[in-house]
């Protein structure tokens, strides 16, 4: 009877779906040569099952609805070895670490994650607007990440978080309205974004090898037969 009134106090989750946006942070594009860079699947302290990541509350602070992610970590790995792809390397997934901590035959890097917070909550107020019931929903996605070379050595090891607030914050007088009203928007959106600031991470940047700036139309040089103007 008691464990029956305890679970008849426990709401269902709401699963929510996860998804990497390409090109979202801008600059994270086509950053490195396509070397090889090998990725083992994510770890951390973050439930491999089904995770509640937050909830939705009503405007007097009662759970709504609690929202619920499957498998965080394997999100979270597919959504890397996007943003690598995208940021020019090539990523080769891994079923498991090396013992050795190196990358593989035929990789240049690994790259290891340990997801530390993926996080969402939206929360009403009681006041309305003419967009209806007004709301505040924060997103987070930490992560640590070490990237080592063919040696074993650490090249770069690192934090990085991914924010999203909604509604965004007033500058001045004006007020914004949100730009995502659902959380597995706001949360997909964080997860990008983590991601993103990554390859924008100086020292990120540093350990891997650069393309080679485009030249400019103002270093081409002119033809001689071609008129300067």
């Amino acid at each position: 009877m008691a464990l029956g009134l305890a679970l008849s106090g426990c709401k269902p989750g709401t699963r929510i779906d996860l998804h990497y946006l390409p090109d979202f942070v801008a600059g994270s594009q086509n950053v490195f040569r396509p070397v090889k860079i090998a990725v083992p699947p994510t770890t951390g302290s973050v439930d491999p099952g089904n995770y509640q990541v937050g909830a939705i509350y009503a405007a007097d602070g009662t759970v709504q609805t609690p929202l619920v992610v499957a498998d965080a970590p394997r999100t979270f790995n597919n959504a890397l070895l996007k943003g690598l792809a995208d940021a020019g390397l090539v990523p080769v997934a891994l079923d498991s670490k090396p013992d050795d901590g190196k990358p593989p035959e035929g990789s240049d890097f690994i790259l290891t994650s340990d997801l530390e917070q993926i996080q969402v909550n939206k929360r009403f107020e009681a006041k309305q607007t003419i967009h209806g019931q007004y709301f505040t929903m924060r997103a987070v996605v930490r992560v640590k990440l070490e990237l080592s070379d063919r040696d074993g050595a650490v090249v770069y090891s690192g934090e990085t978080t991914g924010l999203e607030n909604e509604p965004p914050n007033p500058l001045g007088a004006e007020v914004f309205l949100p730009l995502e009203t659902e959380p597995a928007e706001s949360l997909s959106v964080a997860l990008s974004r983590s991601i993103g600031l990554l390859v924008l991470e100086p020292k990120f940047r540093d350990a891997l090898p650069r393309r080679a700036a485009e030249a400019t139309p103002a270093s081409t040089p002119t033809p001689a037969t071609q008129s300067p103007h």
